[in-house]
């Protein structure tokens, strides 16, 4: 969970996010932007926070998560007590967070891959903090250069990808607008878009 202030405001926001696309930032600034309807209630949409984390490579049993978020929530408590709030939110996130990995809602549904769940908030959070200035609904980072962004490596895309002949690598050094990553980057925003609707949170 995002442990420092982000300011959703700031100008140079979705500039910011576009000088390290695959660091944890984006994903950062995501979360504060779901957290931020339901701060002053003390609820957290855990269901669509499980989006920031690939859950092949974090998710917990549920037991452990539990066993390890006690400790954070007693940590919380204590420094509650001794009126120290500022200090407590650290705490109180990483609870939330280890929660997240151990809840059922971190496996992703069929035919949604685990790794695209971050990539999609990736992909979302850039595209909205980079508006277009005449259309407000569309972005100025289009989604060919995000699937550039987010899924080059040394200079080559390294997604496996499925076709007629069967599966290939996809190697392209830039995607077309109609190549499948950028389709499958797109089906990817979409299906998070649907999560955070269901969570109650404003697109």
């Amino acid at each position: 969970m995002a442990s420092k202030q982000i300011d959703l405001t700031n100008p140079r926001l979705g500039s910011e996010l576009l000088e390290n696309p695959k660091g944890v930032f984006p994903l950062d600034v995501w979360e504060t932007y779901c957290l931020k309807p339901f701060s002053h209630l003390g609820l957290y949409p855990l269901p669509v926070l499980s989006w920031r984390v690939d859950p092949s490579t974090v998710a917990l049993a549920p037991q452990d998560a539990v066993d390890e978020a006690l400790t954070w929530a007693i940590q919380t408590l204590v420094l509650l007590k001794s009126d120290q709030s500022a200090e407590a939110i650290e705490p109180a996130q990483r609870a939330v967070n280890t929660l997240a990995r151990g809840s059922s809602f971190v496996q992703p549904k069929r035919g949604q891959p685990a790794a695209m769940r971050p990539i999609a908030v990736r992909a979302w959070v850039i595209r909205k903090f980079n508006p277009h200035p005449k259309k407000p609904s569309e972005s100025t980072v289009l989604w060919s250069k995000l699937a550039d962004l987010l899924f080059l490596e040394d200079g080559r895309c390294p997604r496996s990808i499925r076709d007629d002949e069967g599966t290939t690598i996809c190697g392209v050094p830039r995607h077309q607008y109609d190549s499948p990553c950028v389709k499958a980057l797109t089906t990817a925003v979409r299906n998070l878009e649907s999560a955070m609707k269901h969570d109650g949170i404003p697109l």
